[in-house]
């Protein structure tokens, strides 16, 4: 199997995932800045949990994630086999304010 073969997310996963990332987009440019994320989670935190979120999601190092970036983050989680269970909870814990998560194990590209 290559790559770019394997689990997918599914559509109901899928629509979860894009709707975490318009709460982040509140400009709805389509690509989530450092600054949209240290508003999003307003916190003593907020600059630690957007450095680690870019780490790991924005792997052009743009500066910005896209919400391909966003999708393939998250499938490459699920592929990493984290269930949709443990997603769900990950970004519920997102939606509510908590930190975020470092999802140990990923394939890096590169």
């Amino acid at each position: 199997m290559g790559p770019t073969q394997g689990k997918e997310l599914s559509p109901q996963m899928r629509e979860r995932v894009l709707k975490l990332f318009a709460k982040f987009d509140v400009d709805g440019s389509k690509s989530i800045e450092k600054t949209e994320t240290i508003k999003y989670w307003k916190s003593n935190f907020a600059k630690l949990n957007t450095e680690e979120l870019f780490k790991s999601v924005d792997t052009d190092n743009s500066g910005t994630i896209s919400e391909e970036e966003w999708l393939n983050f998250w499938t490459s989680v699920l592929r990493s086999g984290h269930t949709e269970e443990e997603i769900s909870d990950e970004l519920e814990s997102i939606e509510t304010g908590s930190s975020w998560c470092k999802f140990e194990n990923l394939d890096k590209k590169g």
